[in-house]
């Protein structure tokens, strides 16, 4: 046995592959990517070998995706019709309101805006986004939802056209920025 096995040897033993029965990082997409075929290396396996480091890897299926995709036939201020769609996507692992807001706003960005803690601070400078809980209630996925309505309702009500509702959230950003704030504040 070599010496750095041995130095380690009160935590696994004599065999530290043992350990790997407690190895449970993003379990799929790991076994994906160890069995990858370089042949079949792109630019989305990329992403989702980034995804997996930054442990930000979204698992949603293939029905969740078809149902995002009839979002795009809503018009302004029916954001509310999303309500179910929404919930199903914040209770997805890795996804949380910005990460859903930010894939709801690229689907139909007449009707959706990016939420995050720079843009969501100038509307509402005493108040933050809520935290995903480890593990996802009812209340929490309402509680979002009424929270991103209300800032889309909120949205509307300050948009026009000096300031456009398609760039509202880019907007409101940079001004959070200018102001000096930073993340965290």
């Amino acid at each position: 046995m070599n010496e750095f096995i041995k130095q380690y040897s009160s935590v696994w033993g004599d065999d530290p592959k043992q350990l790997m029965s407690e190895y449970n990082y993003n379990l799929a997409l790991t076994d994906n990517l160890d069995k990858m075929d370089i042949e079949h290396f792109n630019r989305e396996v990329l992403y989702e070998i980034i995804l997996w480091k930054l442990n930000r890897f979204p698992s949603i299926d293939d029905d969740l995706l078809a149902e995002l995709k009839t979002l795009s036939k809503l018009q302004q201020g029916e954001h509310r019709k999303a309500k179910d769609i929404l919930k199903k996507l914040l209770a997805c692992n890795g996804i949380r309101l910005p990460m859903a807001s930010t894939i709801l706003r690229f689907i139909n960005s007449s009707v959706f805006q990016i939420i995050d803690d720079r843009v969501f601070r100038i509307l509402y400078p005493k108040q933050k986004i809520p935290q995903k809980p480890a593990k996802v209630s009812q209340r929490y996925l309402q509680n979002s939802c009424d929270i991103y309505f209300g800032y889309i309702d909120k949205l509307l009500e300050i948009c026009d056209e000096n300031l456009p509702f398609f760039y509202a959230d880019r907007v409101l950003y940079i001004l959070d920025k200018k102001l000096g704030n930073k993340i965290g504040d």
